[in-house]
């Protein structure tokens, strides 16, 4: 029995390392004319119920004009259709198709993933689903216009609605096979426990297709002396130094609770410290859960997630915010970046804008985009003035900086030279809200693990600290401002930082 055991672990062990490379899952295939369950879901989810409305409304609509003045042809009805008065009772008979419509899509199985995996039953799901609709339409379509043609319409309404339906379903498939995979970034995760168990669970990432995952290795639960094997990174009491030394976005726990609670324990602390969502298989929580900081989230009732920031619809409404919110500051600061470009250019000689690395959510670093309010080669003179930095943190901050240029002292006042940074929420970077953006310097000056919890949301544009006043903010303040930002989150706090933001950017009485 040992030696079976003993074989199984080293082949679990050899799977393990060769995850070591940037893993890109995917499932294998029945045959050619099945759907990957990702892509099944998306089919499936909302995207799908959306197209199938929209298309079975356009159908309807199609109908309607075709069928106006009792005879074919859209040209000479478009008149007759748009002069019809509008009425409540139209929008009722309109949502009542709707809701009809979504019943029979979901009884024919189009709204649930296991049933459209399959390319070769799907076309007789969608014609099945649009054939009954097709009946609710003609029959909508011959009580409304009061004429008998109820076989001609609905005979044409199945025609458009199921073609417009198969069609969208493709290019939703197209869309998520072909386009997503280029805006999905990569989650990098640590797994801890032992060779046998990490290699189970790097097969199972493996055959989950809808998670991106580059696993970066283990840690061993077990403290040993010898030599550190291939595809491990450390011990369980190196947790620590390794999330803070390489972008870790999730810790996954692969450890039995009964004979390494204190192992698990202590890596959900150490993960709830610096800021790293933990991923642990079995029903059970820690105080770190309890106070607010994680948050529970169950998958097919097995997987635990505890994660530092919640995960829900406001994230997305707060994505929505940012993209709509950039192009529309883009377009009504055009004018303003081709003034300051002339000012910029015309009294100091260099480039027109700042670009500066700085870390990002969970660590990653980006390129953060300024109007340039120093002299050319700043940088390179900071280490002669380190002397000066008033700031009793690791943050470089000088009252008199001597480095900033005339224009670039009005920039800054104003916080035009923030305006820039539209481009990095637009790229989905930073945030309208969130802690400001630090570059590696700074960060590299953090003696504190804790400190690193601020890098488990994305930075944002103001937040609480820059409302509250100019550059007397002590570094302890400030990061027990952001810390208080991530545990309270709301989108309402949001919207009050944003209101209490204008008209500090007014007062110019905002953090520099």
């Amino acid at each position: 029995m040992q030696q079976k055991n003993s074989q199984f672990d080293d082949r679990s062990a050899t799977r393990f390392e060769s995850f070591s490379t940037p893993l890109v899952a995917s499932m294998p295939t029945e045959s050619a004319l099945r759907l990957q369950p990702s892509l099944a879901r998306a089919i499936a989810g909302p995207a799908g119920r959306i197209a199938d409305l929209t298309c079975m409304s356009a159908a309807l609509i199609y109908l309607a004009l075709w069928a106006g003045g009792g005879r074919p042809g859209i040209s000479s009805n478009v008149l007759d259709f748009l002069s019809m008065r509008i009425s409540i009772g139209h929008f009722a008979v309109l949502a009542v198709c709707l809701m009809l419509w979504h019943t029979i899509f979901s009884y024919c199985g189009l709204y649930t993933w296991q049933h459209v995996q399959s390319m070769k039953g799907l076309p007789g799901r969608v014609a099945l689903a649009t054939f009954l609709s097709s009946l609710i339409a003609g029959r909508t379509i011959s009580t409304i216009w009061h004429h008998g043609h109820f076989v001609r319409e609905a005979l044409l309404f199945w025609v458009i609605s199921g073609s417009g339906v198969m069609l969208s379903r493709i290019a939703i498939g197209l869309f998520h096979r072909y386009v997503q995979p280029h805006f999905r970034k990569s989650r990098y995760a640590v797994i801890v426990g032992k060779r046998a168990r990490a290699g189970r669970i790097a097969e199972e990432l493996k055959a989950h297709p809808k998670w991106d995952y580059k696993i970066l290795g283990r840690v061993d639960s077990v403290v040993s002396q010898s030599k550190t094997p291939a595809g491990c990174l450390g011990q369980i009491g190196d947790l620590e130094d390794i999330l803070l030394k390489q972008v870790v976005d999730e810790v996954i726990v692969a450890l039995p609770a009964k004979s390494d609670y204190a192992a698990i324990e202590h890596t959900i602390s150490v993960c709830e410290r610096v800021g790293v969502q933990v991923q642990y298989r079995d029903d059970l929580f820690f105080d770190a859960s309890r106070r607010g900081r994680c948050y529970r989230e169950r998958y097919d009732d097995r997987k635990v997630i505890l994660k530092m920031v919640e995960d829900d619809y406001r994230h997305r409404i707060k994505r929505g915010i940012d993209i709509v919110g950039a192009l529309f500051g883009l377009i009504l600061c055009a004018p303003v970046f081709l003034v300051v470009a002339i000012l910029i250019k015309s009294t100091s000689p260099g480039p027109v804008f700042f670009l500066q690395q700085r870390y990002g959510l969970g660590r990653r670093i980006f390129r953060i985009y300024k109007f340039r309010t120093m002299v050319v080669n700043a940088e390179a003179a900071q280490a002669s003035l380190e002397h000066l930095n008033e700031n009793s943190g690791p943050v470089f901050k000088i009252f008199k900086d001597p480095r900033v240029t005339k224009i670039g002292a009005f920039l800054r006042r104003t916080s035009i030279d923030e305006i820039p940074q539209l481009i990095n929420i637009l790229k989905g970077e930073m945030s309208f809200v969130g802690p400001r953006p630090l570059n590696l310097r700074d960060v590299g000056l953090f003696s504190e693990a804790w400190l690193m919890r601020r890098f488990s949301v994305k930075p944002g544009l103001t937040c609480l600290w820059q409302i509250g006043g100019r550059s007397n903010v002590s570094f302890d303040r400030w990061i027990e401002l952001d810390l208080q930002y991530i545990d309270n989150w709301s989108l309402e706090l949001d919207m009050k930082i944003l209101a209490r933001t204008v008209p500090v950017v007014l007062r110019e009485t905002g953090a520099a």
